[in-house]
């Protein structure tokens, strides 16, 4: 699809793939990771994996570095009444997740107060084992229970968003879980946290109220939220702490759910959404626990769709999810209760026709999401999904916003992705990622045109992470390399902090008409698409020059590039981890360029060339010298215009000299 001269040259001017090549590089995928063991007065000899973790009445052993059992450091004898059975969490096999895992995991002494963070960012989630005075402490905290499921559930945030997942308070690399004990009585937590009370101007209800407890205890240090009208404290809210509280205590009625007394389940404040507080009330109306929050184990992020929906309904990974992505759509700056209000009317994402498109909704998008997305309104109604459970699934409501009218409304989208509980630093500390997943262009550090790279995503591909594996970047910086080397010139890239800066685009369902098809029957979105659906929504700079590294969408006989006289360029990667031609990111091969070398190739045609009335032009806008990066079905190591004559130096009058263009500098 090399588009110059669209008409007359649509297949002249690209390089063509043949034989589909090696599988994508891409991060690796846990399996589920859960077993049951009988317990024993302790455990001894050998262990199968490192990081391995067992609690056994109460004390907590870890697989150590020699593959022999020992206790955890802080384990401490418990109270609970877990003594019969224990849940193991095992790092699978190849995982390079299990030294983020076992230092997560790693047993920290009981605190009743913050230790020193690990982190200088304000936004954190505090997680906190709070027990009233008329349950039991099961001793949660120092047990490796709640860690070992909030990196569970972090996993998981982490696999939809390119390997970077939420920011967790710590203390030395290990969760630091507070602790704190407040005196009510059954019935009062009742009344008192889960009481409707309305819209009002003071929040003396509901689990608003919760902060009082959580100052009380020194956990609670930003600024207390006093009324619905508290605008400053309320944006300081979202940009400090989350407070993920799991209480020893059942749920109450919530009026505006209507939810009955009793029984195990995650909660937020849908009256005060903005409250920075959630918890996960984990036993039954009698007191007795619920299960252990650890039991389900780490997420199977392939396999079954059963299974991955299975581990997802669960109430605390559900929480974890579902309760914290519901708060994070408040965010800074951009006031209180972004949610749709009951009564207001507003145009439903994916409706085209404008007769049908405003409806009057209630205060949630859960009826606007599909169904596979945990947080749909019948998500945890037991039906079979349709696919496995994942964000935002059309990206049009709260993640990765890039369709339909939210797209294009700005900072103030609700789009959680632009949340700062985001952690800069990946999941998997040793996985080389440098930058968090961004749908949006970030601050350039260069001013002026520059090249700019985006990521398509084909809806209901798989996504590879390649904008924050590092890949793209690998690339870009072999072809800069490349041209210095050939011409002393290099390729103005742009770049945030340093490093590339890559945007992530997934695309619409409507784009699905048009991809998974042969392209020489039926016409398949090219860059000038993509470029027009960016600029549709005002993330277009008209100093800059888009690469499309478009994923997942074209199979047989395709195209691996292509460009028309313009801002943008196309580079067809693959088909479910098949790369076209069998190339690279960063080394030519015997049947390829590098991915790299392809999109410069793509650039000039982009510019203009190679001009037909060249010397060395095949007169179909490509060189005729086979070592030339501009010759038609280029290979291996390439040579930029050979001769100097053609597109880069000394080119006849009317042919652009690729050389001057603002794109490369010294």
């Amino acid at each position: 699809m090399c588009i110059v001269c669209q008409t007359a040259m649509t297949v002249a001017a690209a390089v063509t793939a043949v034989v589909p090549g090696v599988g994508a590089t891409q991060q690796s995928e846990p399996e589920r990771p859960v077993a049951a063991v009988a317990a024993a007065p302790s455990l001894k000899g050998k262990c199968a994996r490192v990081g391995q973790s067992r609690t056994v009445k109460g004390v907590r052993y870890v697989c150590g570095a020699s593959k022999r059992w020992q206790v955890a450091t802080g384990a401490r004898s418990g109270t609970g009444s877990q003594t019969t059975t224990t849940t193991t969490t095992v790092a699978p096999r190849n995982d390079p997740l299990a030294d983020d895992f076992a230092t997560f995991v790693r047993a920290l002494p009981r605190a009743t107060s913050n230790r020193p963070d690990d982190r200088t960012e304000q936004a954190q989630i505090k997680v906190i084992y709070a027990v009233p005075s008329f349950s039991t402490d099961r001793r949660r905290d120092t047990s490796g229970e709640i860690s070992e499921a909030m990196f569970a559930a972090n996993e998981w945030w982490a696999k939809q968003n390119g390997g970077f997942g939420l920011r967790f308070d710590t203390f030395q690399g290990a969760l630091d879980v507070g602790y704190l004990e407040f005196n009510t009585t059954k019935q009062k937590w009742y009344d008192d946290y889960f009481g409707y009370i309305g819209e009002r101007p003071n929040l003396t209800n509901g689990l608003s109220k919760f902060q009082s407890v959580l100052a009380d205890a020194g956990f609670w240090t930003q600024p207390r939220i006093n009324g619905s009208n508290d605008a400053s404290a309320m944006d300081t809210a979202t940009r400090g702490r989350l407070f993920v509280v799991v209480v020893e205590a059942p749920a109450g009625t919530y009026a505006r759910t209507g939810v009955n007394s009793g029984g195990c389940r995650a909660a937020i404040d849908a009256i005060n959404d903005v409250v920075p507080i959630v918890t996960l009330a984990i036993t039954q109306d009698d007191l007795s626990s619920c299960f252990r929050l650890n039991q389900f184990g780490r997420p199977p992020l392939t396999g079954s769709v059963a299974a991955q929906a299975s581990w997802m309904r669960a109430v605390p990974n559900f929480g974890m999810v579902d309760n914290v992505a519901q708060w994070m759509r408040n965010l800074p700056g951009c006031g209180y209760g972004r949610t749709p209000r009951d009564g207001e009317r507003f145009r439903v994402p994916g409706v085209v026709d404008e007769s049908r498109a405003w409806e009057i909704r209630g205060g949630f998008m859960r009826d606007l999401a599909e169904v596979q997305d945990p947080l749909a309104a019948f998500f945890n109604n037991g039906a079979a999904l349709p696919a496995a459970p994942k964000f935002d699934v059309r990206n049009d409501l709260y993640f990765h916003i890039t369709s339909d009218k939210l797209a294009s409304q700005g900072d103030c989208n609700s789009d959680i992705s632009k949340h700062p509980l985001w952690d800069s630093l990946p999941l998997d500390r040793d996985s080389g990622r440098k930058l968090l997943r961004s749908s949006y262009d970030r601050p350039d550090d260069i001013s002026g045109a520059q090249f700019h790279a985006v990521y398509v995503l084909r809806h209901g591909a798989t996504d590879y992470a390649y904008d924050t594996s590092g890949d793209i970047e690998r690339a870009m910086r072999h072809a800069d390399r490349w041209l210095r080397a050939e011409s002393g010139k290099a390729m103005r890239l742009d770049t945030y902090q340093g490093n590339l800066d890559v945007t992530f685009l997934p695309l619409p369902p409507r784009f699905e008409s048009t991809t998974g098809k042969d392209c020489s029957r039926v016409p398949c979105p090219n860059d000038q698409d993509f470029y027009a659906h960016l600029q549709s929504i005002g993330r277009v700079n008209p100093n800059k020059t888009y690469l499309f590294f478009y994923s997942g969408g074209l199979t047989g006989m395709i195209l691996c590039g292509g460009a028309g006289v313009g801002k943008s360029v196309l580079l067809n990667l693959e088909v479910d981890g098949q790369f076209c031609s069998g190339a690279k990111w960063d080394e030519p091969t015997s049947t390829a360029l590098s991915w790299g070398l392809l999109a410069l190739h793509e650039t000039f045609h982009s510019l203009g060339a190679v001009c037909p009335a060249a010397p060395d032009s095949d007169g179909a806008y490509h060189s005729k010298i086979e070592e030339d990066i501009m010759f038609a079905r280029s290979k291996g190591n390439v040579k930029l215009d050979p001769n100097r004559r053609n597109y880069w130096g000394n080119v006849p009058a009317g042919c652009t000299d690729t050389s001057q263009s603002p794109l490369f500098g010294g």
